[in-house]
């Protein structure tokens, strides 16, 4: 018998596929906790081992050496739970621990996935989701503001962390020699305003993380997933996921969104396109060469300034 205080991240990796042993575990789990069941299904999309039970609750397994997702996202979900917002949140049901490894038990949010569907949707729909989008962010970062000093001093080591392994980052996620050979000279720190206030990010407003339903014939994006790597920083890098996963390509939809968010029309300049643009290039998971491929446009670009000018476009 494999206990689960025994799985390290390499054989983690190895093991992560065994839908039947990971069902088992969270059989004993629901046994635990003395929750009857009929049916367990896991959850295809994320890092982590997500099981419905009988599509009311899910149970989420944190493995030992990332328990500080656990830690993370309990704190997050339990601040998040105790407030209001436009679209739904998971409840916190329980926690524990099982084998060595934490587990959050919560409400299931009905609906599908938007990495799902989000190509097979209108562009009506695609504008609806990019206003409910930059309302909901716009919800979470102002019940979240903090003024900290230690917050300030942990976003300035994520961002100079960012900027040490920047061209590193970039060659191993494809980038092209002629777009890395710029990443020294356009990447320039005294570019970010430090006074700006730090906010929850989530870093993963993405079609993986958001619910969808069908409201009066159209989808309508419902519900929020995934808190697990949340931390504190320039509420501008929770913009970028939206932009660069789904909107740039579609005319007008970058507008939408930001101005949804706050932002006005002014404010959508040249100096905020690079702004944008280098918090991507930052971005913990940035993945440039993915992005282009959503646009000619973008796959034919030779210089950042001209990428910055079609993933943060602002046309009607």
């Amino acid at each position: 018998m494999t206990y689960l205080y025994k799985i390290t991240k390499d054989k983690y990796k190895i093991m992560r596929g065994k839908n039947c042993f990971w069902e088992g575990k969270i059989s004993k789990i629901c046994d635990l906790e003395k929750i009857d069941y009929k049916r367990l299904t896991r959850f295809s999309y994320g890092g982590n081992i997500v099981f419905s039970v009988d599509g009311r609750s899910v149970i989420k397994l944190y493995p030992s050496y990332v328990n500080d997702e656990f830690v993370k996202e309990k704190q997050v979900l339990e601040f998040l739970n105790a407030r209001t917002f436009s679209v739904d949140l998971p409840q916190i049901i329980t926690t524990g621990q099982f084998e060595g490894w934490n587990y959050l038990i919560m409400s299931e949010l009905k609906g599908t996935l938007l990495i799902d569907i989000f190509d097979e949707l209108s562009l009506e729909e695609k504008k609806q989701i990019a206003f409910d989008l930059g309302k909901i962010i716009r919800e979470i970062h102002e019940a979240t503001i903090t003024s900290r000093q230690e917050d300030y001093e942990h976003w300035n080591q994520f961002l100079s962390n960012q900027l040490q392994q920047l061209e590193i980052h970039h060659r191993n996620n494809g980038m092209n020699e002629g777009l890395c050979s710029q990443l020294q000279s356009y990447v320039v720190r005294k570019t970010f305003r430090d006074n700006e206030q730090t906010v929850l990010l989530t870093g993963e407003y993405t079609p993986f993380n958001l619910i969808m339903n069908k409201v009066d014939g159209m989808w309508k994006f419902t519900g929020l997933i995934d808190f697990a790597d949340c931390f504190v920083g320039n509420a501008k890098y929770d913009l970028l996921g939206p932009i660069a996963f789904m909107f740039y390509p579609y005319e007008g939809l970058n507008k939408i969104f930001l101005e949804s968010y706050g932002y006005s029309e002014n404010e959508l300049n040249e100096e905020f396109q690079n702004e944008l643009m280098i918090y991507l290039l930052l971005h913990r998971f940035s993945n440039i060469s993915f992005y282009q491929e959503k646009s000619e446009a973008a796959k034919k670009a030779a210089s950042f300034k001209e990428l910055e000018e079609i993933f943060f476009n602002f046309n009607h």
